[in-house]
């Protein structure tokens, strides 16, 4: 049997830029989702997430390029430029939520990748219905800059558990900025620079609930997307990969968007409405 995290590390891709040097750096994380079209369910859309701050600069500008790491099926990698001036990147209609996506297509002949599918995403009724909480086990995979991989992708995997799930807003504070409140969980488990836009699961345990046992193995969900980390001896602040491979560690809480967020902005009125085309011609 396939082991589930090794499939989750596929929908894996790093997200590089090229600095003032032209040198090409690790900057994040970012993984591909599919959604079915609104008119044929066979057919799906696909789309590159990622936390909206990998994909901008120290002025708040999204970066002209980036440039995807993608593992190909031969068993190297590769270097796709991406040019996000001329594609539309979608956002949440609330500025201060931390993700950003946009449609990518990378040819499956070629590229060793996979999606997560709607269907595990962990919206505010899963998280109801299946009771998730502090303490159930949780994992994120992506970049870590002391070792991105020689030849292809090698994401890290930080196993940790649920810290919280508020009922109310989180004071969420950047470096030189003034605080916000925004909707997170916290999570106990490390992160490191380059973690920004890591996908995070919900690892739900068959015995999780004393005196039941589920019948078919762990349920894995989609929390939502790492943003950020609480530094030692600093406010909250986005962590950043940097560009000589040292990495800031965190106390042991970092903070994730929550998958609901993730959600809403596939629901957009633009991108519902060309999921309601015909599934054969490019969006």
């Amino acid at each position: 049997m396939t082991n589930p995290i090794h499939e989750i590390k596929k929908s894996i891709s790093f997200v590089f830029i090229e600095n003032d040097e032209k040198k090409i750096i690790p900057n994040g994380t970012g993984f591909f989702v599919s959604i079915p079209n609104e008119i044929d369910s066979n057919q799906h859309h696909i789309y590159f997430v990622t936390a909206k701050h990998v994909l901008k600069d120290k002025d708040e500008n999204f970066y002209k390029k980036i440039i995807l790491r993608l593992n190909k099926k031969t068993g190297e990698s590769e270097m796709i430029s991406i040019d996000l001036s001329t594609i539309k990147i979608f956002e949440h209609t609330d500025k201060d939520v931390d993700i950003a996506l946009f449609q990518c297509v990378p040819d499956t002949s070629v590229y060793d990748f996979k999606t997560i599918p709607i269907d595990l995403f962990a919206t505010d009724q899963k998280i109801i219905d299946n009771s998730i909480t502090e303490g159930d086990d949780v994992f994120f995979t992506g970049l870590f800059t002391s070792h991105v991989g020689q030849k292809k992708n090698q994401p890290i995997v930080r196993f940790g558990k649920v810290a919280l799930i508020s009922d109310e807003k989180i004071e969420w504070k950047e470096a030189n900025k003034n605080p916000k409140l925004l909707d997170l969980f916290l999570i106990e488990a490390s992160s490191f620079g380059g973690n920004s836009g890591s996908p995070a699961f919900f690892n739900l345990s068959p015995m999780r609930t004393p005196g039941v046992i589920s019948i078919g193995g762990s349920n894995l969900l989609l929390a939502g997307l790492v943003s950020g980390s609480f530094l030692h001896g600093a406010n909250v602040q986005m962590t950043q990969a940097v560009t000589n491979l040292f990495s800031t560690e965190n106390v042991g809480i970092c903070a994730v968007v929550p998958c609901q967020k993730l959600f809403e902005v596939l629901q957009n009125e633009e991108l519902l409405n060309l999921r309601k085309t015909d599934p054969k011609k490019k969006n």
